[in-house]
């Protein structure tokens, strides 16, 4: 079986894909830092901030989603002392080592605040347990600033995994989604032209150029209900078989992340989900991450019929920044 098609017990057993920050490297992002602090996120890139240590543990990372589990976890970036404006470029400059950043919605934004702040529609701005998922770029990444008061566990596997379970236990539902679904985009996000519904159904389990590629964003499906594109019942009882079958206790896998630690998803090999949990009652002490979505110009892109949004960002990803009207 391929590296990527692992099951929770098999990953738990793998240390291949946790990577320690050492001192050196640490002490070489917190040198660099402060020559950085007034040059806008977006404008930051690989070469800013290169020396064989980061470049080394980059394409370790690079091998680890592309060819190894489809993940990585990097541990030790130094929450407790370094400023959060600091842990952002830190963040954003061992990402450039990976892949492109791209903006995650039509505000332009290039790191996203994974916390509860009310705002629906999102999975990312709501607190409690999310379903499982993937995001539309090629390699989300998450750092944890702080954690909940208890529970928030990330919830990861292997698409192809769960793919295999389908097919084994429904294979009836297998032919729905590979079809797939149409997918819609939130208002503001039609700013730049893209259709409220994609024409095209994107496949839930797919391929390109020979290997497997999954996507699945179930909020975007059944969102477009909103916009007169019903679900069949067979079509609704297959997004929710999906996240059943994700969170097998044999196909899942629960990271729990702790201040400093980063988690790196391929997202058309991974889906990943979140316990519930319980946060703090001051806004300040809540649970509190921070999102990266990544593009990887090195991998083949995606064919239009595996691809929701219509007009990208940079490196054929993300969300396209617009004027507000």
């Amino acid at each position: 079986m391929p590296a990527y098609a692992w099951t929770a017990a098999e990953l738990a057993a793998d240390r291949g894909w946790m990577f320690d920050l050492s001192d050196s490297v640490i002490a070489a992002l917190e040198a660099r830092l402060p020559a950085l602090r007034d040059t806008p996120l977006d404008a930051l890139t690989a070469n800013d901030c290169t020396f064989p240590e980061l470049e080394a543990l980059g394409q370790a990372i690079r091998a680890q989603l592309e060819d190894g589990r489809g993940l990585a976890l990097i541990r030790r970036l130094p929450v407790e002392r370094w400023s959060e404006d600091d842990l952002a470029r830190a963040y954003w400059l061992i990402g450039s080592q990976i892949g492109t950043g791209v903006s995650q919605s039509y505000k332009g934004d290039r790191l996203g605040h994974v916390r509860d702040i009310g705002e629906g529609g999102r999975y990312y701005t709501v607190g409690g347990a999310l379903e499982m998922h993937m995001d539309p770029v090629d390699v989300v990444g998450l750092l944890c600033l702080k954690p909940a008061v208890s529970g928030g566990e990330s919830r990861l596997c292997a698409s192809t995994a769960v793919r295999d379970a389908i097919a084994a236990d429904y294979p009836d539902v297998i032919p729905l989604l590979e079809r797939g679904f149409h997918y819609t985009s939130r208002p503001q996000d039609r700013q730049a032209g893209a259709p409220a519904v994609t024409p095209h159904r994107v496949p839930v389990f797919g391929e390109i150029e020979g290997r497997p590629a999954s996507f699945f964003l179930p909020i975007a499906v059944r969102n477009c209900e909103l916009e007169g594109v019903q679900l069949s019942a067979a079509e609704k009882e297959a997004l929710a078989l999906v996240n059943t079958v994700a969170q097998r206790p044999e196909l899942c896998f629960e990271m729990d992340l702790r201040p400093g630690e980063i988690q790196f998803l391929n997202n058309r090999l991974i889906f990943h989900g979140r316990a519930d949990y319980e946060d703090a009652a001051a806004f300040a002490e809540k649970r509190h991450l921070l999102r990266l979505w990544l593009m990887m110009p090195d991998w083949p892109a995606r064919p239009p019929d595996q691809d929701m949004h219509a007009h990208p960002d940079r490196a054929g990803g993300g969300i396209a920044a617009v004027p507000l009207r």
